[in-house]
């Protein structure tokens, strides 16, 4: 989901204006020889003996999970009305999606072997704190067992307010409770650099459904769906998800992009520690009226920022949302996969040539079309496999001529190698799982199986 900026900070002195909303933009420009790679790992907690979804609270909770980390691994907590809502530590954050989801945010890396290292440390100690409890952790896009009214709501006043002003979407509840994802940050080095990312990652968004679509299973059932997640996101807070159509204009800039996200409704903003809704009014009028004595300020736009959820958006960075939670190992393909595209330029001009001339109809049926269908989801005289086999193919060209110009860089690639792998099979890893659980597995045995098969720690 999103993190709180600033989140103990007073109110600030100065109101912003509508120039400053650019400028914020334009203040995460990065040096071409700085570019580096975020990743943030979401993943659901169940209980081994039944797969039931773990509480937030209690011995086998969330908040007992964080107590452990916190005294066994230096993590400092981040308290809410007396309950830990996060842990940091040297530059990371471990996060609370509302569910209970834990969410890894880590620090943003230049060569891919930092991002696997720091999930690594992360996994293990994960692992060394719930394995004792009977707890397992598992890489799969959407919660497999347990339904909505049994998880327990993350005691968070923020999550509190979406999830009342966010009812209109049928599906809200269910994304902000089931769900888990991957998320790929990338920089820009300027104002067009910017605008062309956030196209190719929207562009991309129903090509990383197909390909990593990974959860077929919801209530201890298939679902019929290989991206449960996706599909459940088509149903989830429309005025703020999806994909922008102006994106795809080939002059949309940053001027563009603000002026769509003073449409969409602020939900709240805090002041002094408390939060305050904001009764659905758009950005905008906020910006120009006010609210209740309270002007817009700099940490209200950031603010309003982590509330948007389309498939990709633009911070300080070009921040990449459509792709299901992994087992690890094709979990650091993703970012390898968008690393090799999107910092090299002949692969990102190659990448966005497959799909350029894409309609707007028909951007539209592969957002509906491949949580269903994956990889075999038609478009033209083709299939999204074929697209895939060609991007992975221009993100492995890509990767190599970034290490040929800095040998730090030269173990990136053997990253992507799971992603080969799988493409060459040509199944996304929830017909894999759905495969290996068809082959000899009795009913009696199929809960084990699946942890087993599904568990990162």
């Amino acid at each position: 989901m999103s993190h709180t900026p600033n989140a103990s900070r007073p109110e600030a002195a100065l109101p912003v204006s509508r120039q400053d909303l650019a400028s914020y933009f334009l203040n995460g420009v990065k040096d071409p020889s700085d570019l580096q790679v975020g990743v943030e790992w979401e993943k659901i907690g169940v209980l081994r003996e039944n797969g039931r979804a773990i509480p937030y609270s209690g011995p086998r909770g969330v908040e007992a999970i964080f107590g452990e980390l916190s005294r066994g691994f230096g993590w400092e907590p981040d308290f809410e009305n007396g309950h830990a809502i996060a842990l940091r530590k040297a530059g990371s954050s471990i996060t609370l999606e509302p569910g209970g989801q834990i969410e890894l945010s880590g620090r943003k890396a230049r060569s891919l072997d930092e991002n696997a290292t720091e999930l690594y440390v992360h996994l293990s100690e994960i692992h060394a704190v719930s394995s004792r409890l009977g707890i397992v952790w598992l890489g799969t896009g959407h919660q497999p067992f347990s339904p909505l009214e049994e998880i327990e709501w993350v005691p968070k006043e923020r999550y509190a307010i979406m999830r009342e002003v966010l009812a209109a979407g049928a599906a809200t509840p269910r994304m902000m409770k089931q769900t888990a994802s991957i998320q790929i940050s990338v920089d820009y080095t300027g104002e067009r650099d910017a605008a062309e990312k956030l196209r190719l990652a929207m562009a991309l968004a129903p090509v990383f459904t197909a390909v990593f679509g990974n959860s077929p299973f919801a209530d201890g059932r298939l679902t019929g769906a290989l991206s449960e997640r996706a599909r459940v996101w088509l149903d989830t807070a429309p005025e703020r998800s999806g994909v922008i159509p102006s994106v795809f204009r080939e002059d949309f800039g940053i001027e563009d992009y603000v002026e769509h996200l003073l449409t969409v409704p602020a939900l709240f903003i805090r002041r002094v520690g408390n939060w305050i809704p904001l009764g659905g009014r758009p950005f905008g009028e906020f910006l120009k009226n006010g609210f209740e004595g309270h002007r817009a300020t700099s940490d209200d736009w950031e603010l309003h920022l982590t509330t948007i959820f389309t498939e990709a958006r633009l911070k300080t960075y070009v921040e990449i949302r459509s792709v299901d939670c992994q087992k690890t190992e094709i979990g650091l393909s993703v970012p390898a996969f968008v690393k090799g595209i999107f910092y090299d330029a002949d692969a990102r001009a190659g990448a966005w040539d497959l799909m350029k001339d894409w309609t707007a109809e028909e951007r539209l049926a592969l957002a509906h079309e491949t949580p269903v269908s994956g990889l075999a989801t038609p478009i033209r005289s083709a299939t999204v496999l074929d697209t895939a086999r060609e991007l992975v193919s221009l993100a492995r060209m890509g990767l190599d001529r970034l290490a040929e110009k800095d040998p730090d860089l030269s173990e990136d690639a053997t990253y992507l190698e799971p992603l080969e792998h799988m493409i060459r099979r040509g199944k996304n890893p929830a017909e894999l799982l759905i495969q290996r659980l068809a082959k000899g597995v009795d009913a009696d045995n199929r809960l084990a199986a699946m942890l087993d098969y599904s568990s990162i720690a």
